[in-house]
């Protein structure tokens, strides 16, 4: 590959090359940019000429990238997205008429907690501008903001490597909701009642393990998982006519305490509390349309109760 011929390149190909890549099939890439599978197939040959290089490899089903694919991608495709909004908004962002989609990494707690408010908000000042909510493991997160497939997302600090930055959003803390005729009947459980107990949890990470586990194992407690799932909504409807215990944000619990079927009980732990963030690739930092999405998610954070500890 000549350096010479690099800024010759037509960037309609990077978009193709973009596109392959992430749905790893020339058949649905093909949809998705409205081209024939042929004319996907003619572009790859274009590109695989101009970089000397195969950039996938057909494995099965899939169309798998090459070791200099993947280092292209992630390079390319951070900027590739910026220009093409950049162009979609004529080089300027005005939310009042901007018809951009903005990617949001969200779990379903945040997503209930956050997203009526995201949503109110837009609808007054960006009646044009979408938003496409994702729910991502702690190891796709970092990832996702470095290939562009991800504008932002919301959840726990943790060390997500050069590149990703972050504002504190809010607090919360980790206690359990049992049924009110469970045979728990202290407003915190005692330690033994912690050791017998059966949980549902929740992990967003691809070990299973949750937030709460990393907790308890620098505690050397050990707690009975039942059921693990990753849909934090979902632990309430588990508990509600069972003797398990669930563990949530209290946030959210006490949304559900309020329908009157549920109660809380805390965690015979002290310091459950945890950090919500907004997390961002520095790409994006001075962007003005990521702006105005950061601040809208942080002006929406900000109308949460300031403490809701007792």
């Amino acid at each position: 590959m000549s350096r010479t011929n690099l800024p010759n390149i037509d960037l309609n190909l990077l978009v193709i090359l973009d596109r392959i890549y992430r749905e790893r099939s020339l058949t649905i890439a093909g949809k998705k940019l409205f081209m024939t599978q042929s004319a996907v197939s003619h572009a790859l040959s274009k590109l695989r000429e101009h970089f000397e290089d195969r950039l996938f490899i057909r494995r099965g089903n899939s169309m798998d990238p090459t070791p200099l694919c993947m280092t292209l991608h992630e390079r390319i495709a951070p900027s590739l997205k910026n220009l093409l909004q950049s162009l979609d908004d004529r080089g300027e962002f005005n939310p009042a008429t901007s018809k951009r989609t903005f990617c949001m990494g969200l779990s379903d707690y945040l997503c209930r907690l956050l997203l009526p408010g995201i949503l109110s908000r837009m609808q007054e000042d960006s009646p044009e501008v979408s938003i496409r909510i994702v729910q991502t493991t702690y190891e796709q997160r970092a990832e996702m903001l470095k290939n562009g497939k991800l504008d932002i997302f919301l959840g726990c600090s943790r060390d997500y490597g050069a590149g990703i930055m972050q504002e504190l959003l809010f607090e919360d803390r980790e206690v359990c909701v049992v049924r009110h005729d469970h045979p728990i009947k202290g407003a915190t459980m005692t330690e033994e009642e912690l050791a017998s107990s059966e949980f549902a949890a929740l992990s967003l990470s691809e070990s299973g393990l949750g937030f709460l586990e990393d907790f308890l194992y620098r505690k050397g407690v050990q707690r009975r998982i039942k059921v693990v799932v990753q849909q934090e909504t979902v632990i309430p409807a588990l508990v509600v006519d069972s003797d398990l215990v669930g563990t949530l944000a209290e946030r959210l619990a006490k949304m559900h305490v309020a329908k009157d079927r549920l109660r809380i009980v805390k965690l015979p732990l002290e310091n459950t509390q945890f950090k919500v963030f907004q997390h961002w690739h520095s790409i994006n930092n001075d962007d003005p349309a990521h702006q105005w999405l950061r601040s809208i998610i942080r002006l929406t954070a900000g109308e949460l109760p300031e403490s809701i500890f007792n």
